[in-house]
């Protein structure tokens, strides 16, 4: 098993975060483009459960940059 710092792993979220927040400007900038939809929901799918992960594990969600709302964010 690898294992991976927590600023290695905080980068990779923040990386995921700058991602999906291009595919949803991408989306509104062609929206129902079915293409740019799916991207922009895989993105959301990975980044609610990550979420999801660090708060059943009570860590703080700000320190991880996703102490947003997906929903209004992505969706």
């Amino acid at each position: 098993m690898i294992e991976i710092s927590a600023d290695a792993f905080k980068y990779i979220i923040s990386r995921l975060v700058d991602n999906a927040l291009t595919a949803k400007q991408e989306l509104d900038d062609d929206p129902g483009n079915s293409f740019y939809e799916g991207k922009t929901m895989a993105y959301y799918e990975v980044l609610d459960t990550l979420k999801n992960e660090l708060e059943v594990r009570e860590q703080d969600l700000k320190e991880y940059g996703l102490d947003m709302d997906l929903e209004k964010s992505l969706i």
